[in-house]
């Protein structure tokens, strides 16, 4: 075939295939080169990261708060709620990845599953922060207890699941545009740069409601304008996804049908995806317990829960603007070694901030605004200095800078796993002819879900069990020094000890960019060999 004829072949593969079983034997056919990715299409593809964004911080952040400090449940019972539903979602985990690589659509594997669980997981988180009706006391077997632990149990399952619907077959999507090395941590980055910036419009969202229409800074508020921003664009920006992205044909080396439990022993025989699922459980545990207790530091230790979104937005700023230097980081030592220094440098700084709660206000002098300001104008200087009378600056500044160094390493913490998992995905190809990349995201998923469950409730228990009271007022010094400084541990030092866990693991991470290169040069070998099946 000459190559003008071998090209109009490839182009009618990639927009025009038939989803249907057929033998192919010409390798050039089945597997032709794509061109790397336009920045059209990755922007469709990670344009969904930024409404989803607005539910995270809500989700991880806001809702143990709203929960105990609005609706007067308890904080314990709120945690292990957390827990409950998260373990029971797991299990639709791996059917659901199972599905996704077994079915077959004119629209492809993973579209149809996206289109489904979007409106469960919109409708869903709506009804479980905007709660239509006023709780109220039942009385149950002799128990009397708020009917909001129900509403709670309950919207969260839903929420969950319309979550696994929609974003284990889409991640599994993002996994199969393409089997570049690199391309693939690239998709990541995009990714998680337009999640980064969802976040920093969920940081604002607070101050942002004082400013412009003098609302009150309670995260009820707050959530409420983030969820009715998710509701609307969410729909919008998957609309886009789903028709501008491409899902490719599905090339495979058998016919042979694999069965669920088959599919996970694959799964879990693959060494460079278990020291993946461990790192990403023990990192996973550490992110539940700072997020979910975020919001109670800054309350208690800082005590100024109306500026909690301005130590946000710095925070992600600086995740943001690290992003590229993490990508190119990677590109230079490898995407696990980037990641364990990453890891490194978010432990560092996390062990510095318990020291807010106990060093004496005079080592922070250097950090006083009082100082720094003392160039300006006298008249600009009293307007800023009114501004945070009461305050010391210097502690606030120096738990700014704190977790702004914390924060640049979060978007390799967050993208460059994701991208190594798409790496482990071809050694299971190599082995088995299949592409069960669902499959690989629902453990993924599933691990997920239990570590972060596992993290929220075991923050949560050991504040309370040091004897945090939540409802206490910040100023009256109910909780005493020692309570706040193990409220500070559990909020910095032992997440990143979870976190450090990771670091000899990823020293010995099997899947460099030259063995993933002689993965792939396998597969396709084995598809010279072997009829490939198209589907």
């Amino acid at each position: 075939m000459g190559n003008a004829q071998c090209n109009m072949a490839r182009g009618r593969q990639r927009s025009d295939a038939p989803m249907t079983d057929q033998a192919i034997t010409d390798t050039d056919e089945v597997r032709p080169d794509r061109r790397p990715l336009s920045k059209p299409v990755l922007f469709a593809y990670s344009l969904p990261a930024t409404p989803l964004a607005l539910a995270g911080l809500p989700m991880g952040v806001y809702l143990p708060v709203i929960y105990a400090d609005h609706f007067g449940l308890s904080l314990v019972v709120v945690g292990w709620l957390l827990w409950a539903t998260r373990i029971s979602d797991a299990v639709t985990d791996p059917w659901i990845g199972y599905w996704s690589d077994r079915i077959r659509t004119r629209w492809g594997r993973r579209k149809p599953f996206v289109l489904l669980g979007t409106p469960i997981y919109g409708v869903a988180i709506a009804l479980l922060f905007v709660v239509p009706f006023e709780f109220s006391d039942v009385t149950w077997f002799g128990q009397t207890f708020s009917n909001g632990y129900a509403w709670m149990f309950v919207m969260l399952v839903f929420t969950f699941l319309g979550s696994t619907i929609k974003d284990l077959p889409f991640s599994a999507w993002g996994a199969e545009l393409s089997s570049n090395y690199h391309e693939r941590s690239l998709i990541r980055v995009w990714r998680e740069f337009f999640g980064v910036g969802g976040a920093l419009i969920s940081a604002f969202t607070p101050v942002a409601l004082v400013i412009f229409v003098g609302l009150d800074t309670k995260p009820i508020d707050a959530v409420t304008v983030l969820i009715i921003g998710l509701c609307i664009f969410m729909p919008l920006t998957t609309a886009i996804t789903l028709l501008a992205v491409p899902e490719y044909p599905v090339y495979e080396t058998t016919k042979e049908r694999i069965t669920l439990r088959e599919s996970l022993r694959y799964v879990m025989t693959n060494r460079g995806y278990v020291y993946l699922l461990i790192i990403f459980a023990t990192s996973a545990i550490g992110s539940a317990m700072t997020n979910s207790l975020s919001v109670f530091f800054v309350k208690h230790v800082l005590v100024v829960e109306e500026l909690y979104g301005y130590y946000l937005a710095p925070y992600f700023v600086c995740q943001m603007a690290a992003i590229p230097l993490w990508m190119k980081l990677s590109r230079k030592i490898g995407k696990h070694k980037a990641t364990m220094w990453a890891i490194g440098w978010y432990a560092l700084w996390s062990s510095f901030i318990p020291l807010i709660t106990w060093m004496d206000n005079d080592w922070f002098t250097a950090f006083r605004l009082e100082s720094l300001l003392a160039f300006l104008p006298s008249t600009t200087y009293q307007t800023y200095m009114e501004y945070f009378d009461g305050l010391d600056t210097g502690k606030h500044l120096w738990f700014l800078i704190v977790m702004c160094l914390k924060g640049s390493a979060i978007g390799a913490l967050s993208a460059l796993p994701a991208a190594m998992l798409a790496d482990v995905i071809d050694v299971d190809t190599s082995q088995t002819g299949k592409r069960q990349a669902g499959a690989y995201f629902s453990i993924w998923s599933m691990v997920q879900k239990w570590s972060y469950a596992f993290g929220i409730t075991i923050g949560l228990s050991l504040v309370v069990w040091w004897g945090f009271d939540e409802h206490a007022d910040p100023k009256s010094g109910i909780n005493s020094t020692y309570t706040l400084f193990m409220l500070a541990c559990v909020y910095s030092v032992i997440p990143a000890l979870f976190k450090f866990v990771g670091m000899p693991l990823l020293w010995m991470y099997p899947l460099t960019e030259e063995k993933v290169s002689e993965v792939q040069a396998k597969i396709a070998e084995n598809e010279r060999a072997s009829p490939v099946v198209s589907s």
